[in-house]
């Protein structure tokens, strides 16, 4: 039966795919904390651009420069700024440059001499040239030879030109000189035939006396054009003698080193910012916890021991492992995450002679209940040992007894802890007996820790593990393998999340890892936070609200 009530707007429609965009604001707040956060590097590329800027003055040393001055007269009929164009221009030609160069004897080409010249007009009538070379002899003598050079070919520019007027004004004054003598001739012939050809004559007399005024005209300019000429090219000369212009260095020095100030700075902060809006990688509290789904409970500006030791030893007390009280707080955020010390809480029962028990047996206590807790570092081992060391030293003056076991691929924990062999010693403060750090042979990601329903096993290990109070456990989580076997050492897990080093894949994956084998996951510690960090480390998932302890040296 057709529903006779439907209704075309009742059809549950697609959801609309839209999203509200990153604000404005929020993008120049990231950018600004990244800046903040990895200043180190653009301050650094800032003084590495100082540095070579400055460096240049001392390794590649400006060359000489020697400048001369010219009064460049021209001729009454030439315009002042156009002629003076035309001198800059003669000056630039490759003309020049060719007869200077083999005037010297100098072993380059027209082309880079060209490059060395500059002309500066000062006003329309003086020309100042300036000349660069490798040293203050050789630019005084390029200055003067180029001087020599331009001046003899601009007075054969000048006499060319002012030639080709004059060969004109002769041409014509000889076809005008021809046309007169045509009119003398006419005009003997007319005059001839007395009255009748009187008006004839008239008229050629005027004529002739129009050209022979033109004649001379024409004679006149000749011998105004030669005299302007010669007389432009015998009033320019040179004004101030060669002379080397100035150097300075601390002039230099500022320029150059702020020039590279600048060069530097702008390359690091965008270098900086290009990897801040391009990297996957997690600097903030609340984007840590969204990946883990659970909260931040602390996070210390201190980054810890580095993974790697420093090539020169000068260089280690540049990095300060831990600021102020952060390694304690750490400590004692996680040693919180324990049971509190009691005898109620540890139920043993004695395993008995027969029964199951080998034969000559010691007898042993065995823990109904225990606390454990491991610490995964995510990239960050060297960081973690020190928590968990720290963390067993609180657990050994609340009177427990702590095992603390690396199954850790970089063996971290055993390098905090000294030694040598399987279990490696460090004397903890005020004397104490050194803290035992158990690493299991064979593959770390699938090793157990001793069951306690095991009557055949009573060696090393199991002794210690029976003993225990607390046990405190140093792990990497690999994304490759499951988390089961860590499972049967504690009960949850800690990640050890390093700003900036880990991407949300691998936190996302880490978190179902230690999940999927039933442990819990309270809460997340992070180091190297961002003191401008304004996040709050809580997801959804977690009550919890993170804390910051900014350490000061």
């Amino acid at each position: 039966m057709i529903d006779l009530t439907w209704r075309i707007e009742d059809e549950v429609g697609d959801e609309e795919l839209t999203g509200t965009p990153r604000p404005l604001l929020g993008t120049w707040h990231y950018l600004r904390s990244a800046l903040r956060c990895d200043r180190r590097w653009w301050v650094l590329a800032a003084l590495l651009g100082a540095v070579l800027g400055v460096s240049t003055v001392f390794l590649l040393p400006p060359n000489s420069k020697a400048s001369t001055t010219m009064l460049m007269v021209h001729p009454t009929n030439f315009d002042g700024e156009s002629a003076m164009a035309t001198d800059v221009s003669l000056l630039g030609t490759r003309e020049v440059a060719t007869r200077t160069v083999r005037a010297l004897g100098l072993d380059e080409p027209p082309e880079a001499f060209q490059g060395s010249v500059s002309a500066e007009p000062v006003t329309t009538v003086v020309l100042r040239v300036n000349v660069s070379a490798p040293d203050d002899e050789s630019a005084v003598r390029r200055v003067n030879a180029l001087t020599r050079e331009y001046l003899d070919f601009r007075a054969a520019e000048l006499r060319s030109l002012s030639s080709g007027t004059i060969s004109g004004y002769k041409s014509r004054i000889t076809t005008m000189q021809e046309q007169v003598s045509a009119i003398t001739r006419d005009y003997s012939i007319v005059a001839a035939r007395g009255e009748a050809g009187q008006d004839q004559a008239t008229e050629l007399l005027a004529r002739r006396s129009q050209l022979s005024s033109q004649i001379v005209d024409m004679q006149r300019a000749v011998e105004d054009a030669s005299l302007t000429s010669e007389s432009a090219i015998s009033s320019t000369h040179v004004l101030d003698a060669a002379t080397l212009q100035p150097r300075s260095e601390k002039r230099a020095l500022v320029l150059n080193g702020g020039s590279g100030l600048i060069a530097g700075t702008a390359l690091g902060v965008a270098l900086v910012l290009f990897r801040a809006l391009t990297s996957t990688r997690v600097r903030r509290r609340q984007d840590v916890s969204l990946a883990l789904r659970t909260p931040v409970r602390l996070s210390v500006r201190s980054r810890g021991r580095p993974e790697r030791r420093f090539p020169l030893g000068g260089l280690k007390s540049l990095h300060r492992a831990w600021h102020g009280q952060d390694l304690a707080a750490m400590a004692q955020t996680l040693a919180g995450a324990l049971s509190a010390p009691g005898h109620a809480a540890r139920q043993t029962r004695k395993v008995r002679e027969g029964g199951g028990r080998r034969r000559g047996a010691p007898e042993r206590a065995r823990p109904i209940s225990r606390d454990g807790l491991a610490l995964a570092a995510m990239g960050n081992s060297a960081a973690a040992a020190d928590i968990l060391g720290a963390t067993a030293d609180l657990m050994r003056e609340d009177g427990r007894s702590v095992l603390l076991v690396d199954l850790s691929p970089s063996g971290a924990l055993q390098k905090w802890a000294g030694g040598g062999g399987g279990v490696r010693r460090r004397t903890p403060r005020g004397g104490a007996e050194p803290h035992d750090v158990v690493r299991p042979p064979g593959a770390l990601e699938l090793a157990t820790a001793p069951r306690t329903d095991d009557e055949s096993d009573v060696g090393q290990l199991a002794e210690r593990w029976a003993a225990a109070d607390v046990v405190l456990v140093l792990a990497g989580v690999d994304p490759g393998v499951d988390a089961e076997s860590l499972a049967s050492w504690v009960g949850q897990v800690v990640p050890l999340v390093t700003a900036g080093e880990s991407t949300p894949e691998l936190l996302e994956t880490t978190a179902e890892l230690v999940r999927a084998a039933g442990l819990g996951l309270p809460f997340a510690l992070m180091v190297g936070a961002d003191p401008h960090d304004e996040s709050l480390g809580r997801s959804a998932q977690g009550p919890a609200v993170a804390a910051t302890v900014s350490g000061r040296p």
